[in-house]
């Protein structure tokens, strides 16, 4: 092992990843729930970057820079002892640059899912070897989309698919309109509207852009999802939303990470756009060890309009029967 220092941006991304791999093989049903022990982290973060550190202090003194650096907290520190500590991802995560960083495998997941999903729409309706499909994306606000913004981003040099993406989703935009992205392959549009801090979206109320566009995929995430019914804390996201998904011509997909699913009356107040049988097809992520969370509680509630279409040992996605 060598004595190099881990790039701050590499370490967050690595205990996110840590506490996320945690997550499916716990109980809990929040990740916030969970609290690591510095001593687990340390060997951790040695053998994912062959590194070696003689104490603790490092860790927690890169996390404190980083977050100083972005203006948010991520990380609360729980003290044992003199000698160790314990680790918990911060109780209050409101803000977007904070969310984004939840959850980083199960989004993965079902962002690979929705990218072979769109892969084998294009090669059905391939017309000749040497044509391009093209495919026309809606991709709604939130946090789970953004790997796939990085796959499509990164294929894209490949030139195997063309892309019309129409979204109001601002880090998707961005990432879309990164000098590496072949924009020859991805024609992007988005309304016009207002810049919510929060959602980290464009809020407004023209939705010409997406009424008068069929799309492939309308993609599409929720904070919540309580008997049957999707759920987000802003009342003008929830507006958008249901219109996204009742008024927009499409396939419309939900994804979700697991966290989102309730089984108790949510305490504080949620704005709901739609039920589940409003969708098309449910993208969840897989988790081998089968924990029984609410997740795989609703899925098997739901069993009787749920049905397996895509089973991967990352992902499942469900078609949901509309009768």
């Amino acid at each position: 092992m060598s004595n190099h220092r881990v790039k701050r941006k590499d370490l967050i991304t690595a205990l996110f990843v840590l506490f996320s791999s945690e997550y499916d093989r716990q109980m809990h049903e929040s990740i916030l729930e969970i609290a690591i022990p510095v001593s687990s982290i340390k060997q951790y973060i040695e053998e994912r970057f062959d590194v070696s550190y003689s104490g603790f202090k490092w860790i927690y003194t890169q996390i404190k820079n980083y977050e100083e650096d972005i203006g948010y907290v991520l990380f609360d520190r729980i003290l044992k002892d003199d000698r160790e500590y314990y680790l918990r991802i911060h109780h209050t995560i409101e803000a977007f640059t904070q969310k984004r960083h939840m959850y980083i495998t199960q989004k993965i997941k079902v962002s690979n899912a929705l990218y072979d999903m769109i892969s084998h729409q294009c090669e059905a309706k391939k017309e000749a070897p040497s044509v391009v499909p093209c495919t026309t994306l809606l991709i709604d606000a939130g946090s789970s989309v953004l790997h796939l913004a990085d796959i499509i981003a990164k294929q894209s040099a490949e030139h195997t698919i063309r892309y019309t993406i129409h979204t109001h989703n601002i880090s998707v935009i961005k990432r879309m309109l990164e000098p590496h992205v072949d924009h020859d392959y991805i024609s992007l549009e988005c309304p016009r509207g207002i810049i919510d801090p929060i959602t980290n979206s464009i809020l407004g109320e023209n939705m010409a852009l997406y009424r008068n566009t069929t799309y492939d995929m309308v993609i599409q995430g929720t904070s919540i999802l309580y008997n049957g019914r999707v759920a987000v804390e802003q009342e003008s996201e929830s507006t958008i939303k249901h219109e996204l998904l009742h008024e927009v011509a499409g396939s419309k997909i939900l994804i979700l990470t697991g966290h989102e699913v309730r089984t108790e009356q949510p305490s504080k107040t949620y704005w709901y756009f739609g039920d589940l049988k409003d969708f098309d097809y449910l993208i969840v992520p897989y988790n081998s060890e089968g924990r029984s969370k609410n997740l795989n509680t609703m899925l098997l509630e739901m069993g009787q309009i749920l049905e397996p279409h895509i089973l991967n040992w990352n992902y499942r996605i469900y078609r949901i029967r509309q009768n």
